[in-house]
């Protein structure tokens, strides 16, 4: 099975704007909700992929209810802990450029965390845990060790997509993948990535202290994939992007439900490369006939550190 760890998921409240005015009265051309949080992202896209999973991690009061009845009928399985305030509402303003808006999200009380880490100790061998999003605030990053500890002694793999300064003191625990781009990864280690070299020479580090596999996107240029010993480029997909939002997320959702499939991380990373399209291409978290169409358009090409990609 896959949990998707939500700790602080959120009902996205969308908003388009013809013109925003700070200080007056603005109207709004239109609108729409729909359930939020990187955890709870993958989990859709797992879904449109055939692939079962949990989405744990933290909600409550009618925001809450929302994101579950939502899940419901997109028959993904829920696992969530309960807590006393609402979960958060963030704002998306769209008008030429994308605004947003989070709050900070519920207090968990000690109890509510203990209970979620029991309900952790169910993961299994063979399971996944992904990890990702932001954390609400009473609750620490002692919890991305907490969780890896249950993977760990469990067998079972985990990934974890977190901000950079937190994911560079869990690359040496075994994450399977992690995405990060030329901006995360030079966060993470402290350098500056300035040519294609100097990406597969950190990339290198990154694997060699226990990363299984990263993408790293290169704005304008597609991604790269690096595995222990090679690297693969995924070209840019043509087409209108008009969604941000939950990329990442659908990428992580291709690899790891094509990988648990046919353990090829090829085709994972071509499965990845079109789920992150046809999530760019739509308002939404992609659907699987969108899906379907960008898999026919994606090409990837083996390269190495003196191939041009920049």
């Amino acid at each position: 099975m896959i949990y998707t760890v939500t700790l602080n998921p959120s009902m996205d409240f969308f908003v388009d704007l013809e013109e925003l005015v700070i200080g007056e009265l603005n109207r709004m051309s239109n609108d729409y909700k729909v359930p939020g949080g990187k955890g709870i992202n993958i989990s859709r896209v797992l879904r449109q992929l055939g692939m079962p999973s949990v989405a744990t991690g933290f909600i409550g009061g009618y925001t809450g209810q929302f994101i579950e009845d939502w899940l419901e009928r997109e028959d993904i399985q829920r696992g969530f802990i309960h807590v006393d305030d609402d979960s958060r509402i963030n704002v998306k303003l769209l008008k030429q450029e994308e605004t947003v808006i989070n709050a900070k999200g519920p207090n968990v009380s000690v109890m509510e965390y203990q209970e979620f880490l029991y309900y952790m100790s169910r993961v299994e061998e063979g399971d996944t845990v992904i990890m990702s999003g932001s954390l609400p605030p009473t609750i620490t990053e002692e919890v991305y060790d907490r969780v890896i500890s249950i993977c760990n002694a469990n067998k079972a793999r985990f990934i974890m997509d977190v901000y950079p300064q937190e994911m560079v003191k869990l690359l040496d625990k075994g994450p399977m993948l992690i995405v990060a781009d030329h901006d995360m990864i030079e966060k993470m280690l402290g350098v500056e990535i300035k040519n294609p070299s100097d990406l597969h020479k950190y990339a290198k580090i990154i694997l060699d202290q226990g990363v299984d596999y990263l993408i790293s996107p290169v704005e304008g240029r597609g991604s790269i994939l690096f595995t222990k010993d090679k690297a693969y480029h995924g070209l840019r997909i043509t087409g209108e992007y008009v969604n941000s939002e939950g990329v990442r997320e659908a990428m992580i959702a291709g690899f790891i439900a094509t990988y648990i499939r046919l353990s090829d991380p090829v085709e994972a990373y071509r499965v990845a490369i079109a789920c992150g399209a046809a999530t760019a291409f739509t308002r939404d978290m992609a659907k699987r006939p969108e899906i379907e169409e960008m898999i026919e358009k994606v090409e990837i090409n083996k390269i190495d550190s003196s191939t041009d990609i920049f």
